[in-house]
């Protein structure tokens, strides 16, 4: 009898495997379907579509030409001038991870005041960034908080257009460039629909070849660029039913 069996079970052994494998899948299948289902256990809910505006500084760190620069003496971060606008739009994956789409102008001259040569220098960028909320080393990813701490990063393109730099406007075709970006932004929630952030930003570029007031670099610079950003603004739900 127990031959029998044995030959019946080696015999129809991939038929009894399928069996089992579906009755484990089905077994685990209606236990996601009671965990969504309980109150207790079910994921939150959270804002899924945004739109970011927002203003704030930024600076070209290197390069510039000798006796071009954009700080003004005894001041820090160029006694806090806006010279920076942003727009952009979020999609949250989950609570945690998200990814984003901006578009950015900058103007970057000498402050009146300073001993700079005069220069006026803009820029235009785009930039595609994943971001990843550091509550969740914190406390339960589940948990949605006010206030969130993002590490953001990701690649940008840039033109850098000079305006007017004294006689050297023949050399005001513009530059292109990529960039590699990474940066803090801690937000805080005010309403159903609003939050403010303040995002912190460093640009890493390649391929650029002038300098920040609009001539070309030296070769020891030619081809990188360094700057950084701090920017206040507001993101705006898009979801019917916020969270």
């Amino acid at each position: 009898m127990q031959n029998t069996i044995f030959i019946i079970m080696k015999k129809y052994k991939l038929v009894i495997l399928c069996i089992f494998a579906f009755e484990i899948v089905f077994s685990q299948g209606k236990l996601s379907n009671s965990k969504a289902t309980d109150p207790l256990v079910a994921s939150p809910k959270f804002n899924e579509w945004s739109i970011e505006i927002g203003s704030g500084i930024s600076n070209g760190i290197r390069p510039y030409t000798d006796g071009y620069f954009t700080n003004h003496n005894n001041q820090v971060f160029n006694n806090f001038s806006i010279n920076s606008f942003t727009i952009g739009a979020k999609y949250n994956i989950s609570p945690i991870i998200a990814v984003k789409m901006d578009v950015n102008f900058d103007k970057f001259n000498n402050k009146q005041g300073s001993k700079s040569k005069a220069f006026e220098v803009y820029q235009y960028r785009t930039s595609v960034q994943g971001e990843f909320n550091l509550n969740s080393f914190l406390k339960d990813k589940n948990n949605i908080s006010k206030f969130n701490l993002l590490f953001h990063g990701g690649l940008s393109i840039g033109v850098i257009k000079p305006v007017a730099v004294d006689k050297f406007n023949y050399l005001s075709n513009g530059d292109n460039y990529v960039a590699f970006v990474y940066g803090i932004k801690p937000t805080f929630k005010v309403g159903k629909i609003t939050s403010v952030f303040l995002d912190f930003s460093s640009y890493n570029n390649y391929g650029q070849n002038l300098t920040w007031n609009g001539l070309h670099a030296k070769a020891s610079d030619n081809t990188a660029g360094q700057m950084y950003s701090l920017v206040l603004g507001l993101s705006y739900s898009l979801d019917k039913n916020p969270q």
